[in-house]
């Protein structure tokens, strides 16, 4: 049975809340989201009015939540009282037959540098280990995107190789470097011998 009201859990590290976006993201989702220093290694467009940022807080979430995957979600830092986001990370299904599923964050640019993505990554990949059916997460990264790199080793993640001209982008093409943990690979807790099945 669909659950059309099902949203991901609320998710806290020592700095971080990491929970579900809400309507009222589209403000600070739209100050760092029409940056285009933020926006040049996104498969998405620099955001180039409120409207866009609405659309997508309006819209995208429910996609996703609809099959019961925990993207979007907004990442906040704790000393912030009003809690307003700094950036996204979520994972979702390349591949649920074969127990596939990819991680995607961005980060406004005043908070790079603090090591607050791989803080969320870390609290996620062990969420998704712990409650999906997962096999291995992915990371797809931008070949130049050398920050997103260095976080994607940081949170245990292995370099596979990259794909060259893989993807059109733009004006151009892209390649794209690969990243992966497996489940037997998995630093935060024994791997499970059943993993449970979502439905």
């Amino acid at each position: 049975m669909l659950n059309l009201d099902w949203r991901p859990p609320v998710l806290e590290t020592p700095r971080l809340i990491i929970r579900p976006i809400e309507p009222a993201d589209a403000e600070p989702l739209f100050l760092f989201c029409s940056n285009p220093k933020m926006t040049r290694f996104t498969l998405w467009n620099t955001h180039q009015s409120m409207n866009d940022s609405r659309s997508y807080v309006n819209d995208y979430p429910f996609s996703r939540y609809f099959n019961q995957e925990p993207e979007p979600l907004a990442i906040v830092l704790k000393e912030d009282p009003t809690r307003a986001l700094i950036g996204t990370i979520g994972c979702f299904w390349t591949s649920k037959n074969d127990g596939v599923m990819e991680i995607g964050y961005n980060l406004a640019e005043p908070y790079w540098g603090r090591g607050l993505i791989v803080e969320a990554a870390r609290r996620l990949i062990d969420h998704v280990f712990q409650t999906y059916p997962v096999e291995r997460i992915q990371a797809r990264v931008f070949v130049g995107n050398d920050a997103s790199a260095r976080a994607a080793l940081k949170m245990g993640m292995s370099f596979e190789g990259i794909g060259r001209s893989v993807l059109a982008h733009r004006s151009g093409r892209v390649s794209i470097e690969y990243y992966s943990m497996l489940r037997t690979e998995w630093k935060g807790g024994e791997p499970l011998d059943s993993p449970p099945v979502i439905t």
